[in-house]
């Protein structure tokens, strides 16, 4: 093996030993308390929080497909066997879909409370949110069960079983690739990042207009309003969806359009690539600290809620069972 390819293996297996295990049990953990903060009785009323959910629940879905990564470094290979291949290639693609697409839906939402607030009320509820949220998981895994066909356990000269594409539907996969890599990374991610743009400019001018004018009593109720004072958070939520996903998408579509060409990834590149992909994957596990960070109504119900585990706790230590 080439200097460089060991190189690059060798940074990959302590990646995937070391690094690996820390993205998935601190987002596993973070998405946990996260999820049962936005079901408490002061974020659960916000649509926005449906988006979160979503998210979330996604973002963790993820997660547990890279724990079989870490478990096969570790010599326990369930993800090469027959059924559970096919299931995680399938929960992985799903995943990844509807994280980015309720990404933009946090977006949206967060682009009409800024650059439209008095649609608020109409456009930003509850039973739009879920709504919304069904569709887009119906869609998405009705979308990706080509997957289970296109994949299957095979085994190599060292009579191992390996999870890996199905050379008989190679004219599928070339075309389902293009797709998902126009479905799941340029739509979402430019859709992202045109809204932020817009959003933008509408803080700019909105802040120029404050300096200038007096504030209505509609304007007072509309800064005043839940779904309004959420758009801090959700505004970090999408910038750091586009700053860790962005370059890693940007990338994949390069070398996708070169494909054509046959031309070859480099060693540094290939580098680039796997960092970039880690970066990616830390994305699934940084929101908590997002919401810790940029959401004051989260902090207090946090707190709200390791009070109510202590006092539980307390509890359970003050009325002892006796057998």
């Amino acid at each position: 093996m080439p200097a460089e390819q060991m190189l690059i293996y060798s940074i990959a297996m302590i990646l995937n030993t070391f690094i690996l295990p820390i993205i998935v049990f601190t987002g596993l953990v973070g998405n946990t308390v996260s999820c049962m903060v936005f079901v408490g009785k002061d974020l659960r009323r916000l649509s926005s929080s449906v988006y979160v959910l979503a998210v979330l629940i996604s973002d963790t879905g993820t997660l547990l497909c890279l724990l079989s990564v870490w478990l096969e470094v570790l010599g326990f290979g369930i993800n090469h066997m027959q059924g559970i291949c096919q299931l995680f290639v399938y929960l992985t693609y799903v995943c990844s879909f509807l994280s980015a697409w309720y990404m933009v839906c946090i977006t949206v939402e967060n682009f009409i409370t800024i650059c439209h607030p008095m649609k608020v009320k109409v456009m930003c509820t509850m039973n739009r949110a879920s709504a919304v949220v069904v569709i887009l998981a119906a869609a998405g895994m009705l979308m990706y069960c080509v997957t289970v066909i296109t994949t299957h356990v095979r085994t190599n000269s060292y009579n191992q079983q390996l999870c890996d594409q199905n050379q008989d539907f190679d004219f599928l996969v070339s075309v389902f690739t293009y797709v998902d890599s126009i479905v799941t990374l340029l739509l979402p991610v430019s859709s992202i990042g045109f809204m932020l743009v817009a959003m933008g400019f509408s803080i700019a001018n909105t802040v120029r207009w404050r300096k200038n004018s007096p504030r209505t009593d509609s304007a007072r109720r509309c800064i005043k309003s839940p779904q309004v004072r959420v758009t801090k958070m959700l505004f970090a939520l999408s910038t750091t969806f586009l700053i860790m996903n962005a370059p890693l998408h940007c990338m994949r579509l390069y070398y996708l359009l070169r494909d054509s060409t046959n031309a070859q990834m480099s060693h540094t590149a290939a580098l680039v690539h796997l960092f970039l992909l880690f970066i990616s994957y830390s994305h699934c596990a940084v929101k908590f600290f997002l919401f810790i960070g940029f959401s004051r109504n989260f902090r207090k119900s946090l707190k709200e809620l390791g009070f109510m585990c202590s006092v539980c706790t307390k509890d359970v230590n003050s009325h002892p069972a006796y057998v």
